[in-house]
């Protein structure tokens, strides 16, 4: 048994002398090598294993870098979120409410367009011309359904006919957009967010902000449904 294994040692250690690159086509190799520092040769590997670790070691700074700043973005997007809704219930008008909700998504959030879609009329006109009053059964509205379905905030770039059906003229300037469902499923419309920078909004992003603002503007939709029903009491 000792004499196998000792011809495998000399066979390995052969082709490593005929084969010096061979570390260099199987790096992951140097991770795991038991090096004794007291050799020359360990001394050579060993700064071979640093150099590795040492590029390891960069990938995982610039990858924590990354978590700090997207950290940082999320700190400073709640805070916002934070201050808009502050700002959103001492309002008592709709038309103010929705006035409100737009500039600070244009401004604080950097959107170039913003279209808001209301399946109840009523709630549209008292939302003011800003926002859209649609039809639940309007066919143009089905080609949303999957989306709305999915009852989460959806990124990343939308078909001609839906673009021109939420942004109308203004559609072709549009390259990425938040679709946002308001309400469970949807129920009380949507609200899209468009962007000329085909990056801005993208599958796979974070859309914690905007999912919460979506139940901070359902909820406005609810408690307007709530008073109406009092009235009719």
């Amino acid at each position: 048994m000792d004499d196998n294994n000792t011809s495998l040692k000399e066979v390995v250690a052969a082709y490593l002398r005929n084969h010096p690159e061979f570390l260099d086509d199987y790096p992951d190799i140097l991770e795991i090598l038991q090096l004794d520092h007291r050799t020359g040769v360990a001394a050579s590997l060993i700064e071979r294993q640093v150099e590795q670790l040492r590029h390891k070691n960069q990938d995982l700074s610039r990858q924590l870098n990354r978590l700090v700043h997207v950290a940082a973005e999320n700190e400073q997007l709640m805070t916002r979120l934070h201050r808009l809704t502050l700002s959103l219930m001492t309002l008592n008008s709709r038309k103010a409410f929705f006035t409100q909700l737009g500039n600070s998504l244009l401004n604080d959030f950097k959107a170039d367009i913003l279209q808001i879609c209301l399946f109840d009329k009523e709630l549209a006109d008292e939302a003011g011309k800003d926002v859209k009053h649609i039809q639940h059964d309007d066919p143009d509205v089905e080609q949303f359904s999957t989306h709305l379905e999915r009852n989460r905030t959806v990124c990343g770039r939308l078909n001609e006919n839906k673009l021109e059906f939420l942004f109308g003229t203004k559609a072709r300037w549009v390259q990425s957009t938040a679709l946002v469902p308001l309400g469970e499923n949807g129920v009380y419309g949507m609200m899209a967010i468009g962007s000329s920078d085909a990056a801005r909004f993208y599958p796979g992003m974070g859309t914690l902000f905007l999912d919460l603002l979506s139940d901070v503007i359902a909820n406005s939709l609810s408690d307007s449904e709530v008073q109406e029903q009092r009235r009719s009491a």
